[in-house]
């Protein structure tokens, strides 16, 4: 389980690896945090993030004219972004931000390029060691977002990776952040709720079970929005 400790460590740790830490008890107080922080006239890439999309933030920022919050279609090479507004897959207890992405341009603007970066992170990311974090990601996290994505991959049907060469495979870049990249404006806003992907199968199954029911109701809307193949299969 996710306790008040755990997160104060994982505070402690972020700041102490050089991050801008926000900590917050209810995730519906991150939006207004998150607006004051994007200027107006910035273009943004979150990047088809379920944490910023539970939060209603995609369409707030359309709202007030903010640009490129739109997915990128097949071949289209994404131009620079002023803010990247995404989550993280997980945050150890020690300050390592741990992400595995299948087409770069989540983990790309975490490390060089964006002017500004905002994690928003649920309590559910929180996990011990890189060891658990990646396999969270593979055993969690992939599987779970690739069958509700409707991709062909191995994993979509057997709920764990197999290291597969599927040409929809979600997971072929690993990045770990183990101090905030240098000359980077980069603010994490952690809330004491459940935001996104993520679950320790040993958790309470009302849980876990709130944490998928929120999830898959977030992205039926997400994939209609989704380009065609090969991101997604008909």
């Amino acid at each position: 389980m996710t306790t008040k400790e755990d997160i104060r460590t994982v505070v402690k740790a972020l700041k102490a690896n050089n991050f801008n830490v926000q900590y917050l008890d209810k995730a519906k107080d991150a939006v207004p945090l998150i607006l004051d922080l994007i200027p107006r006239d910035a273009t943004l890439e979150m990047a088809g993030s379920m944490s910023v999309v539970q939060l209603g933030l995609q369409e707030k920022l359309k709202e007030r004219g903010n640009t490129g919050l739109e997915f990128p279609r097949p071949g289209e090479v994404p131009s620079r972004k002023d803010v990247l507004l995404v989550s993280t897959n997980a945050v150890t207890l020690d300050g390592k931000l741990v992400n595995l992405d299948g087409m770069g341009n989540r983990v790309a603007g975490m490390i060089y390029g964006v002017k500004k970066v905002i994690l928003l992170v649920g309590q559910n990311k929180i996990v011990r060691d890189l060891d658990e974090a990646l396999e969270r990601v593979k055993m969690v996290i992939a599987p779970y977002h690739a069958k509700y994505l409707g991709l062909k991959t191995p994993c979509a049907y057997t709920g764990e990776c197999n290291d597969c060469d599927s040409p929809m495979r979600i997971c072929n870049i690993t990045t770990i952040l183990w101090k905030k990249p240098p000359m980077m404006d980069f603010t994490i806003i952690l809330v004491g709720e459940d935001l996104g992907l993520g679950w320790d199968p040993a958790w309470p199954q009302e849980r876990i079970e709130k944490i998928q029911s929120t999830y898959r109701k977030e992205i039926q809307e997400f994939m209609a929005k989704l380009p065609p193949p090969p991101y997604r299969s008909k």
